[in-house]
């Protein structure tokens, strides 16, 4: 290294970079491949997990939140909809909707997690940093799935304790707790996308609930599609949720859940593909 790369301000002093290498080490370091940029990523997503594991406020709440309902809705409608069954035979039909439920509802609150990242600072820091320019983006969505898989496995457990039990094998047991977080994480795309544009959190949240609350109540989540009128028919049989309440139901009960999976993954890559190009985009376009 030359001598033009070093500042000597004192005798004795240690020497300093100058702007224009500590810019090009930037630069090199944003531009530095995909297995830096998934570094980063885990480094800025680990970040996320440790601030939430000191402040776990919001994740318990939504966690106990997915629970309450799911013990309100077990005592309410067990025997509304399946009169003469068990109490834990409605649990074993409900729990894979309310994991569904609890998750979908929890992306309001990731992508206003997103909204404070790009609006208190985090995300103009870290752009002035060696770190690849998606860490904000990446990072917040691998910290959103630590947190949606911690709300899965307390939903499951509270489920256990109603009488909700496994009775498929390990591979359907490990994609009952995948399946639903991918999806969710596709969902969350669309937050992030509008979170990228919004002028405040309430906007996101303005912009996300609306359209949660009738995607979860018009599917075969509390009763099945014979307890819907024929014109809600249609929606409720091809409806997202559904499907994907469908095929976790299967998949814990172990029964064939091949078709059920294909279509929830095919929605989720969709989602994924389309929510997430017009989120880099609009990311991109916003720095």
């Amino acid at each position: 290294m030359t001598e033009d790369n070093f500042h000597f301000p004192a005798v004795g002093s240690a020497p300093t970079l100058n702007r224009d290498q500590l810019a090009a080490m930037v630069a090199a370091r944003r531009e530095g491949g995909l297995l830096r940029t998934l570094q980063d990523m885990s480094i800025v997503g680990w970040r996320n997990i440790l601030l939430e594991v000191r402040s776990p406020a919001s994740l318990l709440v939504s966690t106990f939140f997915a629970i309450s309902l799911l013990c309100v809705f077990t005592a309410s409608f067990a025997q509304v909809v399946a009169p003469g069954e068990s109490y834990s035979t409605y649990a074993q039909f409900l729990l894979p909707f309310t994991i569904i439920q609890g998750l979908l509802f929890n992306t309001v609150n990731i992508s206003n997690f997103f909204y404070d990242d790009l609006s208190q600072g985090l995300d103009r820091r870290l752009r002035a940093m060696p770190v690849a320019r998606l860490s904000t983006l990446g990072g917040r969505l691998i910290s959103s799935g630590a947190r949606l898989m911690f709300q899965v496995v307390g939903i499951v457990l509270a489920g256990s304790f109603l009488g909700f039990r496994f009775q498929g094998g390990a591979i359907a047991t490990l994609g009952f707790f995948l399946l639903p977080v991918i999806f969710t994480l596709a969902v969350t795309l669309i937050g992030f996308y509008v979170a990228v544009g919004a002028k405040s959190s309430e906007g996101v949240s303005a912009v996300m609930n609306p359209w949660l609350l009738p995607l979860t109540f018009l599917s075969i989540g509390y009763v099945p599609k014979s307890g819907f009128p024929d014109w809600a028919l249609g929606f409720v049989t091809h409806n997202p949720v559904s499907v994907a309440s469908e095929a976790m139901r299967s998949l814990a009960n172990g029964e064939p859940a091949m078709s059920a999976v294909i279509i929830t993954l095919g929605w989720s890559l969709a989602l994924f593909l389309t929510f997430g190009l017009l989120t880099l985009r609009a990311y991109r376009r916003k720095n």
